[in-house]
């Protein structure tokens, strides 16, 4: 009998309950996103599950399922079964090629990029802005600390993320669903670092959502950084420093920098949706498009500058017309 014959659409797990699945299964860039992300849906039971957003008729599922890898074909037909119209975002190779062979197409959405930590290092004209940073705000005084949320005044860290955002293309509210929701609380296993004044005074903030596989912690991902206006743009590069130097002193093997939308994208593996695939593309080579909707390309750069390895990423429907499915996609994310 299948171990998703007990299905819930809208599958009531505890927090505990899904960081157990996180711990056993969230050896991907978004499986604390897919545990923890406010407003999310999710279909399965205590087994495994898939993490999903409604927008009208379409199902919005989130990255790879966070369950056994032996039980997705199970639990994928059944939520086919329950959804019809349903679409997947930021999903590795064995999902693409799961949902390729179920009739879904599936198009290139991007690369992740991700570092090794037991090679890295911050020698090399490649590096120059981490060893810049370091020195900038070494002589300002500045310095980066771990510390708890709960420690510090809520408004002084509620005026660095609100700050920053004013600075964004997306300003009047918090991105979703592909991106994480800031959440400027302590929370289970996330790392939450603080570039501090000469007074103690938080100027910037970087934090790090963990990955696992069976149980053992395999890297971090670089959730969000945000830092004052007036702070200078360099505070990334101290914060990702200390993170970096940090987690490689801990034996921390893998840091992930997250997506890298439409960039590389070359489609030639999977039966692809051709309109996908030119929207993507406009968006990622249109310099309205770059200001209004999302700098696909400044950010590109930025996390290309860490240097690392590149991993595709893709996104797959198995309804057409896919263009409304793409326009509510922009809803999905909060972007409008």
């Amino acid at each position: 009998m299948s171990k998703f014959d007990r299905l819930s659409d809208n599958a009531l797990l505890t927090d505990n309950q899904r960081h157990a699945l996180l711990q056993r299964h969230g050896c991907f860039v978004l499986a604390y996103s897919v545990a923890h992300q406010p407003g999310m849906r999710y279909f399965g039971n205590e087994d495994g599950v898939i993490a999903y957003r409604m927008v009208g008729r379409t199902a919005y599922a989130l990255a790879d399922p966070l369950a056994p890898r032996e039980l997705w074909p199970a639990l994928l037909d059944a939520f086919v079964a329950v959804k019809n119209d349903v679409t997947f975002w930021q999903v590795s190779r064995p999902m693409a090629e799961l949902l390729s062979s179920k009739g879904f197409f599936v198009n290139a959405l991007g690369i992740e990029s991700l570092i090794d930590l037991k090679t890295y290092s911050f020698t090399g004209p490649s590096r120059r802005s981490f060893r810049t940073a370091a020195n900038r705000f070494t002589r300002m005084g500045c310095r980066v600390a771990e510390v708890p949320v709960a420690s510090l005044q809520v408004k002084q860290v509620e005026d660095i993320s609100l700050g920053w955002r004013r600075t964004r293309t997306t300003k009047r509210r918090e991105l979703s669903f592909l991106v994480r929701p800031i959440q400027l609380r302590d929370e289970p296993d996330v790392r939450k670092f603080f570039i501090l004044d000469g007074d103690n005074q938080p100027l910037a903030f970087a934090f790090f959502d963990p990955l696992y596989e069976e149980g053992k912690l395999i890297g971090y991902l670089s959730a969000t950084r945000r830092w004052l206006p007036d702070t200078d743009p360099l505070a990334a590069y101290f914060l990702v420093r200390h993170a970096v130097e940090t987690f490689q002193a801990e034996g921390v093997p893998k840091l992930y920098l997250g997506l890298m939308p439409f960039h590389k994208i070359e489609d030639q593996e999977f039966e692809k949706d051709w309109l996908t695939r030119r929207a993507f593309r406009f968006i990622y080579t249109n310099p309205l498009a770059q200001k209004l909707v999302y700098p696909t390309q400044s950010l590109a750069r930025h996390k290309e500058s860490y240097g690392g390895e590149a991993r595709e990423t893709w996104c797959a429907m198995n309804t057409k017309p896919s263009l409304p499915r793409l326009l509510k996609l922009v809803r999905a994310c909060g972007i409008v």
